[in-house]
């Protein structure tokens, strides 16, 4: 997924297509300027990695978002991110993992750094205590 979305034309096709719905491929050659090879090559992208989906009215093909599978493949992009960043550090002491649980808001660098701090700081005046 993260390969469809690094290029600025595929790009430009999900905008087109978030703005006016489903979206023949002629209006779309129209809209970006370029040929027709060139949008069916990032648009077989966009649905190879299932962010689209197509229908052949007659001889028109018709591209549209699909949003429960771009649903699906963000959830699946979120776990695979939780589970190798998470697995590395500690649970829920970092600022990755502050902003990953399901009810984060976004957070700034500084805001984060204080709550990681605040979660830290009883399990170490702990330690200090039974150290003495």
């Amino acid at each position: 997924m993260s390969r469809a979305l690094g290029d600025e034309t595929r790009l430009k096709i999900l905008n087109v297509l978030v703005e006016r719905g489903e979206t023949c491929v002629c209006e779309l050659m129209e809209t970006l300027g370029t040929t027709q090879s060139n949008v069916s090559f990032h648009l077989t992208v966009l649905k190879n990695a299932a962010l689209i989906t197509d229908k052949k009215i007659g001889k028109w093909m018709f591209y549209r978002i699909d949003l429960r599978a771009l649903g699906r493949q963000v959830v699946k992009l979120r776990e695979l991110f939780n589970d190798r960043r998470l697995g590395t550090a500690r649970p829920m002491t970092g600022i990755f993992a502050l902003c990953c649980r399901e009810e984060a808001m976004p957070l700034s660098r500084s805001h984060a750094r204080r709550t990681v701090k605040q979660l830290t700081a009883p399990k170490q005046a702990k330690r200090v205590r039974s150290a003495k």
